[in-house]
């Protein structure tokens, strides 16, 4: 465990709210809760924590490992587009995508070469000819494609469906197989006001409202509860971790998390595949 800044016994005494991303960071490196992971949640769970599951996945593709853990109550879903309350299944908050802005990002989204993954009610939707033919599009690895095929809804024209539904729009997730041109869109999309613009994987870009963030809703869902920021520590391992990473009292990056996020966090703990969430809060809450 690399202790960087920020964390001292009056900072950890104060955490009441745990925070996790999941892919890369709770779960394995086969997308699986582990057994020391999950016991450790469960331990939290006895000593009182909130655990707060705060991910850029839709809601509908959370995994049964993760939905059927009781006591884990709320989830942040889309990178901070909605939080459903699990015990009632009722969505108490919701930051979306606004008309204005995705329309001024049309002439990036609308690239052929791209695939678009398209989130509205809790549902991701792609093209049909992008879901027959996966590793053109940039999705190259079994374990991606197959994440695809179970978790998005294929349609003959997505883009059709995004006009429809403009003013209901989770995120927008453009898949690369063009690094060079990925970066660039990156790069571009960042300009254009009403869009904030992160990245999960190294092949993709996911676009969201003016506010939307993992650290926006957790912000109001500490508010929800009565706690503040110094009452929050964040587990992540990406980009789009990195906002909520500098909104807890306490952030702790992966071991296998992108080097910008380990610049920013104040702690750095084992990868994904070496249990390093049971680890770090052994080490630090001594659970």
């Amino acid at each position: 465990m690399i202790i960087k800044n920020g964390i001292t016994k009056e900072a950890l005494s104060r955490i009441k709210i745990l925070a996790f991303d999941m892919d890369g960071t709770l779960l394995d490196e086969k997308g699986l809760l582990s057994p020391a992971n999950e016991q450790a949640l469960m331990r939290a769970m006895d000593r009182g924590y909130h655990i707060v599951i705060a991910t850029g996945r839709v809601y509908s593709s959370f995994p049964e490992s993760v939905l059927n853990m009781e006591g884990i109550r709320y989830r942040i879903s889309s990178n901070g587009a909605h939080i459903i309350d699990q015990t009632t299944g009722e969505t108490i908050y919701s930051n979306l995508l606004k008309k204005e802005g995705v329309i001024k990002a049309l002439p990036w989204i609308s690239d052929r070469e791209l695939m678009k993954e398209v989130y509205f009610h809790h549902q991701v939707y792609i093209d049909q000819h992008c879901m027959d033919d996966l590793p053109k599009y940039g999705v190259v690895t079994e374990k991606s494609q197959d994440y695809v095929r179970r978790t998005r809804r294929p349609v003959e024209d997505v883009m059709v469906l995004l006009h429809e539904h403009i003013d209901e729009l989770e995120n927008i997730n453009l898949v690369f197989a063009d690094q060079e041109k990925r970066l660039r869109y990156w790069s571009e999309l960042r300009e254009i006001d009403g869009l904030t613009v992160v990245s999960s994987l190294p092949h993709n870009l996911e676009i969201g409202g003016p506010t939307t963030s993992k650290a926006t809703a957790l912000k109001e869902l500490s508010a929800m509860l009565g706690l503040g920021h110094d009452h929050i520590m964040c587990f992540g391992d990406s980009s789009n971790d990195e906002e909520m990473m500098a909104t807890a009292q306490i952030g702790i990056a992966m071991g296998n998390a992108v080097e910008e996020l380990k610049e920013v966090a104040d702690g750095i703990t084992k990868s994904n595949a070496e249990d390093g969430v049971a680890y770090a809060l052994g080490q630090l809450l001594d659970i």
